[in-house]
C-alpha cells in the first residue's frame, strides 16, 4: 500500500503531467468510471489557472476576445506547468511566451500589452519605499547639486515598446474602443512604478528616456545636464534636466538621492 506522501505525489503527477498511474488507486463509482471522476480534478485545475491568467491579463483578454484568449491560455498552460506555490507567479512567462510564438508574429502589440500588464502587477507588488520629496532637494546646498545621484523608486520598471501598445491598453482600461495597432516610428520608452498604492506608467520622450536611463545608472546630475545639452542642444539644457527631475519627484518615481 502506498503511503500518504506517495499518493499525494502520484495525484499531483496526474493533475500536472497527465500521469494516469493514480487511477490504480481510484475506485469507480456507481455512476461514473474513475477516468471521468479524476478528470473533474484535472479540468478544475486547468480552469483555475485560466481564471488566474484572465485576472492578471484583463486588458489582453479584452483585446483578443474570449475565443482567442482562451486559445492562448490553453497553449500557455500546456507549455508552462505551474511551478510555484503561489498562483501570483503563474502567468509571469506569458509576455515572453507570446513574443516567441509564431502565432503573434504579425501582431507584436499583443506581447507588449502583456508586458505592460505584467510590469504593472510587478510594480504593485514591489518593495515599499518612501518617495523622494521636493523639499529634500530644495534643501540641498547649490554646491552639492553637481554631485547629486538619483535613486529610482524600487518598483520602477523600464520598458521599450515598438508599437502603440500603451495607448491600446489605456483605451481598453477606459472601456473605450482601442486604436488600430501601429508600429511606432521610433521605440517608445516607458517607466512603470507604484505611487500612492497604485501602479502607474509614463511614456518618456527620447531625451527624457536617455536622462532616466543614465540617472538609473548613478550618473551625477552635472553629467546628466551635459548629456542633455549634447542630446538636444545647450539652450536651456539645465532647465530641461531640472524639469524632468521635478516631474519624476512629483510623480513619486524616485526614492532618494546621494551626493559624493
Amino acid at each position: 500500500m502506498k503511503s500518504l506522501k506517495e499518493l499525494q505525489e502520484s495525484f499531483q503527477r496526474g493533475i500536472l503531467a497527465g500521469d494516469d498511474s493514480i487511477l490504480a488507486e481510484v475506485n469507480d463509482s456507481g455512476k461514473e468510471e474513475r477516468m471521468v471522476l479524476f478528470g473533474v480534478y484535472r479540468n478544475a485545475y486547468v480552469s483555475r489557472l485560466a481564471e488566474i491568467l484572465a485576472d492578471d491579463y484583463q486588458q489582453l483578454h479584452s483585446y483578443l476576445g474570449d475565443q482567442a484568449f482562451a486559445k492562448l491560455v490553453k497553449a500557455y498552460i500546456d507549455a508552462n506547468p505551474s511551478d510555484r506555490r503561489s498562483a501570483r507567479w503563474f502567468g509571469r512567462h506569458l509576455p515572453d511566451f507570446v513574443s516567441e510564438s509564431g502565432n503573434y508574429a504579425k501582431h507584436p502589440e499583443v506581447a507588449e500589452i502583456a508586458a505592460l500588464e505584467k510590469a504593472l502587477a510587478d510594480a504593485f507588488d514591489g518593495p515599499d519605499a518612501a518617495p523622494l520629496k521636493i523639499e529634500a532637494l530644495a534643501a540641498l546646498a547649490p554646491e552639492a547639486w553637481p554631485q547629486l545621484e538619483l535613486q529610482p523608486h524600487p518598483t520602477a520598471i523600464r520598458l521599450t515598446f515598438r508599437t502603440n501598445a500603451a495607448e491600446i491598453w489605456s483605451a481598453l482600461k477606459d472601456e473605450a474602443a482601442p486604436p488600430k495597432p501601429l508600429q511606432m516610428p521610433e521605440p517608445q520608452a516607458i517607466v512603470v512604478w507604484r505611487q500612492d498604492f497604485m501602479a502607474r506608467f509614463k511614456p518618456l520622450t527620447t531625451e527624457e528616456a536617455m536622462m532616466w536611463d543614465e540617472a538609473a545608472k548613478g550618473v551625477r546630475f552635472s553629467v546628466l545636464c551635459e548629456m542633455v545639452a549634447t542630446f538636444a542642444g545647450e539652450d536651456e539644457a539645465e532647465l530641461r534636466a531640472a524639469t524632468y527631475l521635478k516631474g519624476w519627484v512629483d510623480m513619486g518615481m524616485l526614492a532618494g538621492f546621494q551626493t559624493r
